[in-house]
């Protein structure tokens, strides 16, 4: 007995599983820490980014960790993230901090914002942008659709771009390393599994 109902308890569990989760795309994360603007260019304050991508949307996370000088590079006014081949991204809309009105657009961050650069990013900006400040966290996150929706589990490093304003051309230009995380339902299965096997053996235990 106690082992027919310890399956049947699998056997549910599974059944709750599989019927809540999504398609089985990749959760890309990573950050990038650093001291400037990167590649050797200076005047950026120092900073934190974080990423998330999944196979519906992505966001950008900058904890900004160095001193900010005003009228030199107090305002973020665009950011992206380079992660995909530019026609696989439609439907791309965006939401960013403050109350700024950001524009999403499939391309790459320049010093006038999004749009004259060939780069198939996610890519957003607003003026004057968002004002910030040393020890701030600000979060930007795209949703969208791939035609090819396959191809997010592919992603082995992501291009990270951040404008600091209102300076014509401190711009972060860097690839960061990533890594991939289970998907919630992927999780629950493998612990379903396991639930399965003790319970396998706990009823062997009481039978024998």
């Amino acid at each position: 007995m106690i082992t027919r109902f310890g399956w049947l308890v699998v056997a549910v569990l599974c059944g709750v599983f599989f019927l809540s989760a999504g398609p089985a795309y990749a959760d890309t994360m990573g950050s990038l820490s650093l001291s400037d603007c990167g590649s050797g260019q200076s005047g950026c304050p120092a900073a934190t980014y974080s990423f998330d991508i999944t196979g519906t949307s992505a966001s950008l996370t900058i904890h900004i960790t160095g001193a900010v000088t005003a009228g030199v590079n107090d305002h973020i006014g665009g950011v992206d993230l380079g992660f995909t081949p530019s026609n696989n991204l439609v439907g791309l809309t965006v939401t960013g901090p403050d109350a700024e009105t950001w524009t999403p657009s499939v391309s790459s961050l320049n010093n006038s914002g999004c749009g004259s650069n060939s780069g198939a990013f996610a890519c957003t900006f607003a003026t004057p942008g968002v004002l910030i400040q040393q020890g701030g966290t600000y979060t930007w996150t795209w949703n969208y659709t791939l035609t090819d929706a396959s191809w997010i589990s592919g992603v082995s490093d992501v291009h990270i771009g951040a404008n600091y304003d209102p300076h014509n051309g401190l711009i972060v230009s860097e690839t960061g390393a990533t890594g991939a995380v289970p998907e919630p339902g992927s999780l629950g299965l493998a612990l379903v599994g396991l639930a399965g096997i003790c319970l396998s053996r706990l009823g062997r235990r009481f039978l024998t």
